[in-house]
């Protein structure tokens, strides 16, 4: 069976770059989702992602979040009960235009 039998998982990712170059790349990731959906909040059986500089944490200065040890690239993503390949291919998805010199 492909679904998840126990509790959820959290996981979390940067994207390469720094500050504005980080900052658009993880923002790209996060619209290129189709099966996780971009929330605030995270918790619930959906799969549900974050990017905190562009959300919850936009009010707090980069040199904050950077002192702080928030980067501006950092995606959160709260895994939830979808099947664990649909989950793969659509992150699969996301990341792939990404490297070494964008991700636009």
């Amino acid at each position: 069976d492909e679904y998840i039998q126990t509790y959820g998982g959290m996981i979390s990712f940067i994207t390469v770059g720094e500050d504005d170059d980080a900052l658009r790349r993880a923002r790209n990731v996060c619209e290129r989702l189709r099966v996780i959906n971009l929330a605030v909040s995270l918790g619930g059986v959906e799969s549900l992602c974050e990017h905190p500089a562009s959300m919850t944490h936009t009010m707090i200065s980069r040199e904050q979040r950077k002192a702080g040890g928030l980067h501006d690239g950092l995606i959160r993503v709260s895994i939830g009960i979808e099947k664990a390949s649909d989950l793969v291919n659509d992150l699969k998805n996301a990341l792939d235009p990404c490297d070494e010199d964008g991700c636009d």
